[in-house]
């Protein structure tokens, strides 16, 4: 049968694949305008109980037994009302049952519609969504984080937010927020980048954690021009690696563009791994890198970053460098991690570190967790309004994460 593209008031959808399946499912839907039950009035028209019970004296949830009856042919079908707005029909998962039984209901004022357009009739912005997080979930442990605020856990405790004071609205403004940045990741992957001067094993290393070849690796310095990126889960969670060009100062045009990119991605990373090749005595390119990304204060949102001390499986030319070649102090072998990709010593520990790192806390379950940047940005700005005694212009920011508004920055009065 056709689909529809838009909704309309009274629509039935198949909500089962198309092919040789056991059983198939339709759902028929009466919104507003409609009045209530009729939904259940249209299938009453071609369902047949075996009890020979009316539709409208089912009880909601009864599954009913009987025949859909048509001109041409009669099916076995199973009817439930779901409410007084849904009923569920279901039929053998032939194609022949499924469009006699659509034609039917066609024929009776229905729209024919696929399950998206109907789903969203049935579900508010904010509960859409929510049911979007789950289906851009990439690993079962973050989409079973996301199931939980879908199936309950964030609408009920902003709807709580409406009734609280001043003091406890903050309070559990700020508990909210508090788990943003899991939140938003949990569908927007934490990033790791490594960085380093060229030919200390980024290639090798980001080979090694995503457990495939994704870079190309060769004995040669600048041998990675580009980002390369890799996505992989980590204790459940969803990562993306990226390796970057070799950070140092070169004349060749091609190479620098490359650098320069890696700069921008060390910048948009969550973490970075800086890594230094211990089979090598330090280099002036090291200290200024270390100087770099471990100074103390560094650039506001720096990323954090966890000092690799790679290829631990060659001799140790830290042991005793020279003078003048001296690794600074803040880093000596106790400050790194000691890795070497080839024999895979440290790489386990590292990617402990990089999830510990990036995930301090576990929530426990049905604890309340933002999931968008919209749903952040207006309970930023419920906080900021709590805090400074306006409630009456917290609690409609509340209100407006809760009706699924888009969030643009608005100026706040004074």
């Amino acid at each position: 049968m056709p689909c529809t593209s838009t909704a309309a008031p009274l629509t039935a959808s198949l909500l089962t694949p198309h092919g040789r399946g056991a059983v198939a499912v339709v759902r028929v839907h009466s919104s507003p305008p409609e009045e209530p039950g009729r939904a259940a009035s249209i299938v009453a028209a071609s369902f047949v109980a075996v009890s020979r019970k009316p539709l409208s004296q089912q009880p909601d949830g009864r599954l009913c037994y009987g025949h859909w009856v048509t001109d041409q042919a009669s099916e076995d079908v199973i009817v439930c009302r779901v409410d007084e707005s849904t009923v569920e029909v279901s039929c053998h998962g032939g194609r022949a049952a499924v469009n006699r039984i659509l034609a039917s209901l066609a024929s009776a004022g229905a729209s024919i519609v696929d399950w998206q357009t109907q789903q969203a009739a049935l579900t508010s912005p904010f509960d859409r969504e929510l049911a979007d997080a789950v289906a851009k979930a990439t690993t079962a442990r973050a989409a079973a984080v996301l199931l939980d605020q879908s199936s309950g856990t964030l609408r009920t405790a902003l709807e709580q937010l409406l009734t609280l004071d001043q003091t406890a609205l903050t309070e559990q403004l700020s508990k909210l927020l508090s788990w943003s940045n899991f939140g938003i990741h949990l569908t927007q992957p934490w990033r790791v980048v490594l960085a380093g001067r060229p030919n200390v094993g980024k290639s090798t290393l980001i080979n090694a954690l995503l457990g495939y070849t994704r870079s190309i690796v060769f004995d040669q310095p600048g041998t990675t021009r580009d980002v390369v990126t890799g996505g992989t889960a980590f204790e459940g969670w969803p990562f993306q690696l990226a390796d970057t060009a070799g950070l140092r100062t070169t004349d060749d045009e091609l190479e620098h563009a490359g650098i320069q990119r890696a700069r921008r991605t060390v910048e948009s990373a969550n973490l970075v791994c800086l890594l230094l090749d211990r089979s090598q005595p330090p280099t002036l390119e090291d200290r200024e890198l270390l100087d770099e990304f471990t100074s103390s204060p560094g650039p506001q949102n720096k990323p954090p970053t966890i000092i690799v001390a790679h290829k631990a499986d060659l001799p140790d030319q830290w042991l005793s460098p020279s003078p003048d070649n001296s690794l600074p102090e803040c880093v000596l072998p106790d400050c790194v991690l000691s890795v070497s990709s080839t024999t895979r010593v440290g790489v386990e520990e590292l990617i402990t570190q990089i999830v510990k790192t990036l995930i301090p806390e576990i929530p426990e379950p049905r604890t309340a967790i933002p999931v968008s940047q919209r749903q952040v940005s207006w309970l930023d700005e419920a906080l900021q309004a709590a805090t400074d005694g306006k409630i009456i212009q917290a609690v409609e920011a509340v209100e407006q994460c809760l009706a699924g508004v888009p969030f643009a920055d608005i100026k706040r009065a004074d």
